[in-house]
């Protein structure tokens, strides 16, 4: 490994990249940006930390760093806004600094294709594990930001994607199996933010209240129906699960756990007026969304109850997803695949 000093020489010359609004870049004590005019800015931060978000004998470098940036993309997503800069941060173990490379080339990987530069940050030696956080910045024309504040009684909830394919691949892997498919080992290592469709939704003012899908659908539903001061009915036969959650599955309801509990999907949960509905639903696989399937999954109601109609049955559902503070470090990875 480099010095740290090389290291920075070597990210400097690899993050380089032509932005009208980059003054200044790696390289110094801060970078300088000119906001574009008439626009607010969006500011976000998630960390990766070892053994609670990824572990080193199944998650490549290149992946985490792909991740650490796809995180935030994912919530810049979910308020309807363009990323455009981020800064990295790095704390690693002698045993993980031979990795700093690949990481960065991870991320730059993700960056490039949409569109970010990397302005700086910093790195530090960690004495055990490693960690990896990312802030972002974007921005976003005046009174166009989604938040999780505007659900309505009556309005339709919709989610993009599907549900469970990142938290089968984890079950696999953490069992010392291959994850089901490719694609589900795709969704976890390298999840796609669905900044398309979140933006679409912003701009032309189609969601009433939007979050991503980090910690399960369960825990980010109630989440959303908080803010909103609302309840929800979920469809359960609508449920939009991965193959690969049903083929990992012993039974329907083990799926339907994954789908609803497993986290780490990275896709968008979004309220809907009635009178839009019908044009989010046609939306559905074009490319004016990124070409994601979009479900219709149930409704908004008055009070605070969420509840599952499962089987003729309408029965309560648990915000049962991950939560760091009440199961660290439990499954891993941030995600929680058990519906206890």
């Amino acid at each position: 490994m480099p010095s740290e000093r090389d290291f920075l020489r070597r990210l400097q010359s690899v993050a380089r990249r032509g932005c009208p609004d980059l003054q200044l870049g790696i390289g110094d004590d801060a970078a300088l940006i000119t906001p574009r005019p008439g626009r607010h800015l969006v500011v976000m931060s998630d960390a990766l930390v070892e053994d609670v978000h990824f572990r080193r004998r199944y998650v490549p470098a290149a992946a985490i760093g792909h991740k650490a940036l796809a995180v935030n993309l994912s919530d810049c997503a979910a308020m309807g806004a363009t990323p455009r800069f981020c800064l990295l941060s790095l704390a690693l173990p002698p045993s993980a600094q031979p990795l700093a490379e690949d990481i960065v080339q991870g991320l730059l990987a993700l960056a490039d294709r949409v569109q970010v530069s990397l302005v700086g940050g910093d790195t530090t030696a960690s004495p055990q594990s490693m960690f990896v956080d990312v802030c972002l910045m974007g921005d976003i024309a005046p009174g166009c930001a989604v938040t999780r504040a505007g659900a309505r009684p009556d309005d339709y909830l919709f989610v993009s994607g599907t549900l469970g394919a990142a938290a089968a691949a984890l079950q696999a892997l953490e069992q010392g199996a291959a994850p089901p498919d490719a694609a589900s080992e795709a969704r976890f290592l390298f999840p796609e933010p669905r900044l398309e469709l979140g933006q679409h939704l912003a701009a032309h003012g189609l969601a009433t209240a939007m979050l991503d899908i980090s910690d399960g659908l369960s825990l980010d539903l109630a989440r959303l129906c908080e803010a909103s001061q609302v309840g929800a009915v979920l469809e359960a036969a609508a449920l939009p699960i991965a193959l690969a959650a049903v083929a990992i599955s012993p039974d329907q309801t083990a799926a339907h756990r994954l789908a609803l509990d497993g986290g780490e999907d990275y896709e968008l949960l979004f309220t809907v007026s009635p009178q839009q509905a019908a044009t989010v639903a046609a939306l559905s696989g074009t490319a004016a969304v990124g070409g994601v399937s979009l479900t219709c999954i149930g409704r908004i109601t008055a009070g605070h109850d969420i509840t599952l109609h499962m089987d003729g049955e309408i029965r309560p559902l648990p915000a049962r997803g991950h939560d760091h503070f009440v199961r660290p470090g439990g499954s891993g990875t941030g995600t929680a695949a058990t519906w206890a």
